[in-house]
């Protein structure tokens, strides 16, 4: 690890960057690299310098320099935080295993080991790194906030709410930590809490605070049914981003329809892999997160996460800057050897899948279905299904995190209406070139008569059904999606038709 005086040069250089003096930064640092061109420290402080400027590729480079220099886990950890960025999963995964090779880091290092460790899939050592972050570092609201977050994806929800309430006492004004704990509140809770963000209306200034405020007022008032004032505030929380963002329906309409075009008329050829993965997509808050409990209740099935992997490898193959892009797709039309690129998303499964067969429920690769089958024809591809009264509803009460790209349609009322009908409009595509891999299954049905429908569901992913498949609730297997806490619930059919509760204050033609 860094010595007192790198250390203490670190420091001086984190000054200059939270000052925005990069250049400032920038220049000293090459002075000490022109006396002394094998300073590794400078090498990886240089490249702090350039993520910070937003040059990520020459970032890479720099600690890529340093670790040939002297290899120190702390170069190893950044390295596999910035190729996650980069979409460079594989090689992540390798920099964080060597990362791992030693105990000796500060709080917020372990934070970042934490963050990683969650975005390659391992939630077990993410929460064991979180749990030392905060060991080491209580004062800290972020880390104690992320330790939050690990114990509710690890349903942990009592500990995470004693945890909450914890840190909005001694930070009120951390809004993110009052919507974590809103989603867990019950009745009196609500009623306490609302009466504790009331007064703080005239406090919140930024967006992504008023997104989180908003939100958690909305979550409270549905604790207490009050439907008006949740949907009230549910709008605040989106209209808080939604003026942020240029999202237009019509332009992911076209692209969706030169999807279909691209599909329709051209054919890949299929890789000779007999890699067999199953894929569980469709709009969020379909079902996926459901369907992918039942499946992974399979002795031979082994759920692993919402693997980013097929969208980064798809935009690193194409050399494109965005991963929803008509020009990026149609490269990858053209191209000879994009499904040869999607070929590495199988080593990074295998390894999270222990042997068995992977199960991944990234809900936006229905964008990337083509590719997939051509990489992996014998992959079996379920595309849920839902009302799109209910799903719509669904996605409007959810927060989602703006700077995911995928998640821009869910800012309005409309522009979710209209991604449900292009998801449709897809995922009937694909099921209809594609009858044999890709199986189109109904939320409601399933809810409705599960054993049937759960039957054919393992059927077409050549599985053996097993009862047990319907205890999935009981399985305590981490989840970090935003069904965390249904899916510790038996199946039910208390969401269907909740779209009611906010018919009265919705645009009625959107519902006609």
């Amino acid at each position: 690890m860094l010595n007192s005086t790198q250390h203490a040069l670190r420091t001086h250089i984190h000054q200059l960057l939270a000052n925005k003096q990069l250049a400032e930064a920038h220049q000293q640092l090459v002075l000490r690299l022109q006396q002394n061109p094998h300073d590794h420290v400078s090498y990886f402080l240089l490249s702090e310098v350039n993520t910070a400027a937003g040059d990520l590729n020459k970032a890479v480079k720099l600690i890529e320099k340093a670790l040939s220099i002297e290899p120190l886990n702390i170069y190893h950890l950044n390295l596999a935080k910035h190729l996650i960025l980069r979409g460079e999963i594989s090689r992540a995964t390798v920099h964080y295993k060597s990362a791992m090779a030693t105990q000796h880091y500060s709080a917020l290092e372990l934070d970042t080991l934490a963050n990683i460790a969650t975005r390659l899939g391992y939630y077990d050592d993410a929460l064991t790194f979180q749990q030392s972050a905060y060991q080491l570092d209580k004062q800290t609201p972020q880390i104690s906030y992320n330790l939050a977050v690990a114990l509710k994806v690890h349903g942990l929800f009592g500990e995470a709410k004693t945890l909450l309430k914890q840190l909005i006492t001694e930070h009120e004004h951390y809004y993110q930590a009052h919507y974590s704990l809103a989603e867990l509140n019950n009745t009196e809770e609500a009623k306490q809490h609302l009466n504790v963000l009331h007064p703080q209306a005239k406090r919140v200034h930024t967006a992504s605070d008023q997104q989180a405020y908003f939100h958690s007022l909305a979550l409270n008032y549905e604790h207490l049914n009050d439907y008006e004032n949740a949907f009230k505030y549910f709008t605040h929380s989106k209209q808080a981003i939604a003026q942020q963002l240029n999202y237009q329906s019509q332009q992911h309409r076209q692209f969706c329809q030169t999807l279909m075009r691209h599909s329709t008329h051209s054919q890949l050829s299929p890789s000779n892999s007999d890699f067999a993965p199953v894929f569980v997509v469709g709009m969020p808050r379909s079902g996926t997160t459901l369907v992918e409990k039942i499946l992974n209740q399979s002795d031979e099935l082994q759920g692993i996460g919402e693997l980013n992997d097929i969208a980064q490898l798809m935009q690193h193959g194409t050399q494109s800057n965005r991963v929803i892009d008509s020009e990026m797709f149609a490269k990858a039309y053209a191209s000879a050897d994009i499904h040869q690129t999607i070929t590495h998303y199988q080593q990074r499964a295998e390894k999270l899948s222990n042997t068995l067969r992977s199960c991944d429920k990234q809900p936006f690769n229905f964008y990337y279905i083509d590719f997939i089958l051509a990489a992996f024809p014998h992959a079996k591809i379920v595309c849920m299904q839902r009302n799109w009264h209910d799903c719509s509803v669904a996605n409007y009460r959810q927060l989602y995190n703006p700077q995911s790209v995928f998640h821009h349609y869910s800012f309005t009322f409309y522009d979710i209406v209209a991604f449900h009908q292009d998801y449709t409009a897809l995922a009937t595509h694909f099921a209809t070139k594609y009858p044999k891999q890709v199986y189109l299954q109904s939320y409601e049905q399933l809810v409705e008569e599960p054993i049937k429908q759960t039957q054919k569901l393992y059927a077409f992913c050549n599985l053996n059904w097993q009862a047990s498949c319907l205890a999935f609730y009981k399985n305590n297997a981490a989840s970090a999606t935003a069904s965390k806490k249904q899916i510790r619930q038996p199946l039910n059919k208390n969401s269907i038709g909740s779209w009611h509760n906010y018919a009265a204050f919705i645009d009625a033609g959107l519902f006609q």
